[in-house]
């Protein structure tokens, strides 16, 4: 972990040499209470903490010079230290990311290492590392028409060798044809392949196809962003009885920014799309999400937040008695800013979330308080 976190932070620093740009350093500073640190069933004896979370990092933007090529990276690391058993609860987490892109291409990748849940279907903590490398490319959109191609391949490796069965890589292309109203707004029509293959569990192997449906760009006066309808189906290498293994699914994708005052912002985000599960004989469950957060800005010193978010797991085989699993997670996080300077910002937050299921053993409720303080240079 050391070795990543050094080699991470050296390759952001060296950047600089390369094109022309600022860094700014970040160092953040978290002091919170949880009431359920190992997310208990609401039945269970249940385990809180104190936790100090310390993050220090560095963000670089510059221009590629002779070129129109912007370069964007970051690398952020941090120690979280719990004062329930420290042995057992304190971690590492880092993030590391580098982009390349103009108006036409993006090339970048991105790397986290942390202990948080790869989905919210799981509930413990286990260190893994996630790496997603990508590239895409569009024709110019002054034309009538416009054609894009992308590629990701994303990597999970879980750290703990009983959770290894976990480990796969997933592959995504695709192209899109977009019709352009103007240079701003442009409906699209999309096709993405997929292929997932993990290192241990091969009967969960899966190749699949997208297709979809959407807009993008400006799309009201004050309102811009993506939404898109989709049409998922999937083919699992080995068919397994009693699984589903050609199972297909609707679904869709939103991520809108309305800013009706230059005081006022507004974000809704949502997704519905097949989510990979080991739980049993089922192979993936229906994750619907949806998130509404809202910002306010009193004066220059004062901002106020709210985030909303929901989201229904349902699974689609019966695992355990006569009913199919089903999952709903309510979540409710409000907080506070103030910013002392320029460079000094503090925080005071509260984060309460609900997992209601119709399995006992799956039910939590969670509740999170905290302060923190954040300073560039």
């Amino acid at each position: 972990m050391k070795k990543l976190i050094i080699l991470t932070l050296t390759a952001i620093l060296a950047i600089p040499a390369f094109a022309a740009g600022p860094v700014q350093f970040v160092a953040t500073e978290d002091i919170s209470y949880d009431d359920n640190i190992y997310l208990k069933p609401n039945n269970a004896e249940k385990r809180d903490s104190l936790i100090s979370t310390t993050r220090v990092g560095a963000n670089y933007k510059g221009q590629i010079p002779g070129s129109d090529l912007k370069l964007t990276a970051g690398a952020l690391v941090g120690y979280n230290a719990y004062t329930r058993k420290p042995s057992v609860n304190n971690y590492w987490d880092a993030l590391g990311n580098v982009e390349l892109a103009n108006e036409q291409i993006k090339l970048g990748d991105r790397l986290l290492y942390t202990s948080d849940p790869a989905n919210s279907s799981l509930t413990d903590r286990e260190k893994r590392m996630n790496n997603t490398a990508y590239a895409s490319y569009k024709t110019t959109n002054e034309k009538l028409f416009s054609v894009g191609v992308s590629v990701e391949d994303i990597f999970d490796r879980y750290f703990d060798a009983n959770m290894s069965y976990l480990n796969r890589n997933r592959v995504n292309a695709g192209a899109q044809l977009y019709y352009n109203f103007n240079t701003q707004t442009n409906v699209f029509v999309e096709y993405m392949f997929s292929d997932i293959e993990y290192r241990e569990n091969s009967w969960n192997d899966s190749t699949g196809h997208r297709v979809g449906l959407g807009v993008n760009g400006k799309i009201a006066p004050k309102v811009t962003g993506t939404a898109k309808v989709t049409y998922d189906m999937r083919d699992y290498d080995k068919h397994v009885d009693g699984a589903d293994n050609e199972p297909d699914m609707f679904g869709y994708y939103a991520a809108l920014t309305w800013k009706p005052s230059t005081r006022d912002t507004v974000r809704l985000s949502g997704e519905r799309k097949m989510e990979e599960t080991l739980y049993g004989n089922n192979r993936y469950f229906a994750d619907t999400l949806v998130a509404l957060y809202g910002q306010h800005k009193f004066n220059s010193k004062w901002t106020a937040a709210l985030t909303l978010g929901w989201e229904d797991m349902a699974y689609s085989r019966v695992v355990e008695g006569n009913t199919k699993r089903h999952d709903s997670l309510y979540t409710i996080r409000p907080q506070i800013d103030y910013m002392f300077k320029d460079w000094l910002m503090g925080s005071v937050w509260y984060q309460y979330r609900n997992r209601a299921s119709n399995k006992d053993w799956a039910d939590y409720e969670n509740n999170k308080v905290g302060v923190s303080i954040k300073a560039l240079f």
